[in-house]
């Protein structure tokens, strides 16, 4: 497929990687983003590129710019700039990072450091070609996506006039094809409730611990995930508490269990807790029962409209850079597209630049990989913009 006459606008690697060590070494754990924040906002105002913090629930800024150049469709390009924890084993700092040729090793790097440089470049470009497109452009640059997904949830509220689009592309490293949808995750609480009684005069009493244990040993089994043809389910019990930390002979009177349960496409949270809730009353236990749904919650998403434009300019973009039809695929992993897709309704691809090793130590990113992810999603929100 040709190109479409695009601007003449080169991504040069060696800006990519310098941008990306200076954010790289910015420790940026969740909750610990401001400062990385900031020189993300400072970098987009000395690029001519106005943008505002807004704060979220842990207290740290979201960065967004809007760009708007007159009438036409919304397209919002998003990362997050928080990473996981430091793991054991680093060979060198991971903050400072090492380069082994176009190999770029440290924390954040792939996961997502990368693709927030990535998507600050294409706002560049951009703005600074406005004459090639008609429409609003929202970079959007979140906090948290590795613990509740604070920022995502931020930037969506619409009591706090969140932000509204009609495509996102979340640039996580997904660099072959592009994700279109993904398993959602409910944490499910049980709280048992019993009668506590003397340890040697046990039928006095209700052992909550040992209706709980009823309860979880048969729970995966009575109450089976849902199944979807591209989309894994799973579910399990993570723990069962229960009696007192202290040695007492008094039977437990209260117990909980936690299970995490990976949802996907048809299902909601309240479906599951309603199945839950009936297999709990199946039991017919003297124990009381209750069911809530702890934070952290994530919809499933799915985006598969083959005839929408966001999906026509992506996958028309894909291939005049690859030369091949993207795979469009359904992720492993819960993202913020799991927030602005499954829960704000925004239709959402996930691609980004090539990179492994996530959440773990020596994680990396290919530098050589960020030119092009550029190319593709210049070429992608021209097209978008211009026949939407």
């Amino acid at each position: 497929m040709e190109r479409m006459s695009t601007p003449n606008f080169d991504f040069d690697k060696e800006e990519a990687y310098q941008l990306l060590r200076q954010l790289v070494a910015i420790r940026s754990y969740p909750g610990e983003e401001a400062e990385a924040q900031r020189a993300c906002a400072a970098w987009l105002a000395q690029n001519n590129i106005a943008s505002h913090l807004q704060i979220t629930q842990n207290g740290q800024p979201n960065v967004i710019a809007r760009i708007e150049n007159g009438p036409g469709p919304t397209l919002m390009l998003n990362g997050h700039m928080d990473t996981v924890l430091r793991a054991q084993g680093w060979l060198h700092d991971p903050w400072q990072g090492w380069r082994e040729g176009d190999i770029f090793y440290g924390l954040g790097t792939a996961d997502m450091k990368c693709g927030v440089v990535a998507n600050m470049l294409v706002a560049r470009a951009l703005a600074t070609h406005k004459h090639q497109w008609r429409g609003t452009l929202i970079f959007s640059c979140v906090t948290d996506e590795e613990a509740y997904s604070y920022g995502a949830r931020a930037l969506v509220d619409v009591n706090r006039g969140g932000v509204k689009a009609d495509a996102c592309l979340v640039s996580e490293p997904h660099y072959v094809g592009g994700a279109i949808g993904a398993a959602g995750k409910v944490l499910v609480q049980v709280d048992v409730t019993g009668k506590a009684a003397h340890g040697f005069l046990p039928w006095q009493g209700v052992n909550a611990g040992i209706e709980a244990a009823r309860f979880a040993a048969e729970v995966c089994n009575a109450v089976p995930e849902l199944k979807h043809p591209q989309v894994p389910s799973s579910q399990t019990v993570l723990s069962i508490h229960a009696g007192s930390e202290q040695y007492v002979i008094t039977l437990p009177e209260t117990a909980r269990v936690l299970i995490t349960r990976q949802t996907v496409p048809g299902e909601t949270r309240d479906s599951v807790l309603d199945k839950m809730r009936g297999f709990a009353a199946s039991l017919n236990s003297p124990a009381k029962f209750e069911f809530s749904n702890p934070a952290p919650y994530y919809a499933p998403w799915a985006f598969d409209d083959p005839n929408h434009a966001f999906t026509q300019a992506f996958n028309a973009a894909y291939q005049a850079e690859h030369g091949s039809t993207p795979n469009l695929h359904y992720m492993f992993g819960i993202s913020d597209a799991n927030v602005f897709c499954g829960e704000a309704g925004i239709p959402s691809i996930v691609y980004g630049p090539r990179g492994d090793n996530f959440h773990q130590c020596q994680e990396w990113v290919d530098l050589a990989s960020i030119p092009v992810f550029c190319r593709v999603a210049l070429e992608m929100a021209l097209r978008f913009f211009r026949f939407s």
